[in-house]
């Protein structure tokens, strides 16, 4: 049973942790604020290379996309962050084999969406957003791409895609629980493929490319999620 101090010390380790997650986001939201243009250069990369030019509709919006910019690159950076101090945070209450799982979760979490969000930028959103520009090609209708709506666009992709890739590490988790066995997963295997490509389906336009650009790589890393689960699973 913990004491009333115990407790107080725990508060205000978290207290300070806290308090240190939300300096890192400030202070990268407030660079990432000085610096906007140039990052909104990287991301208007995968449009540029289209010859798409971008519009803004009113006298405030391209501060506020800015801004908003801002945030989402501060909350970016300050995620990884928070997942370490939450870590380092019940780090002391852990048993051995309990911090191996949280060691690794630490560095697969933050990485594992990265490289989504990072395949989402290079490889999807250029396949995506030439759908886009060749749909209904011929008609008359010009199209005019606000800058605004492709970040909402480019961002829900990438945070998609980020999400998607995080879904092994909770198959790992049941099969590192005892939830589920490996041997169960792979009889379900052809659902689950349908789901995957359902997933895809559903965070990607309506073409068979876009499609399968998200779903091709979900469907292998579940294929090596299922192999580690073996030796997870065995151990």
């Amino acid at each position: 049973m913990k004491t009333e101090n115990e407790w107080t010390e725990h508060l205000e380790e978290l207290r300070r942790r806290i308090i240190a997650v939300l300096l890192v986001f400030t202070a990268v939201s407030f660079g990432a604020f000085i610096f906007a243009s140039r990052v909104a250069a990287f991301l208007l990369a995968p449009v540029s290379e289209l010859g798409v030019r971008l519009y803004t509709f009113n006298p405030a919006e391209k501060f506020t996309t800015y801004l908003n910019l801002a945030i989402w690159t501060g909350a970016a950076a300050a995620s990884p962050f928070l997942l370490l101090q939450a870590g380092l945070f019940i780090w002391p209450a852990l048993k051995k084999k309990e911090r191996r799982y949280t060691a690794a979760a630490l560095i697969a979490v933050p990485a594992l969406f990265l490289s989504g969000s990072a395949m989402a930028y290079r490889f999807l959103s250029p396949v995506v957003l030439s759908f886009f520009l060749g749909f209904g090609g011929g008609d008359g209708i010009q199209a005019m791409w606000g800058f605004k709506e492709y970040l909402g666009l480019l961002f829900s992709m990438m945070i998609a895609a980020g999400l998607l890739l995080e879904t092994p590490l909770v198959l790992l988790f049941t099969f590192a629980a005892g939830i589920v066995s490996p041997k169960a997963v792979s009889r379900a295997r052809p659902y689950i493929i349908i789901l995957i490509f359902l997933l895809a389906a559903v965070c990607t336009p309506p073409d068979v490319i876009s499609q399968a650009a998200l779903g091709i790589p979900l469907y292998l890393l579940f294929e090596l999620t299922l192999f580690i689960g073996r030796f997870v699973n065995r151990n």
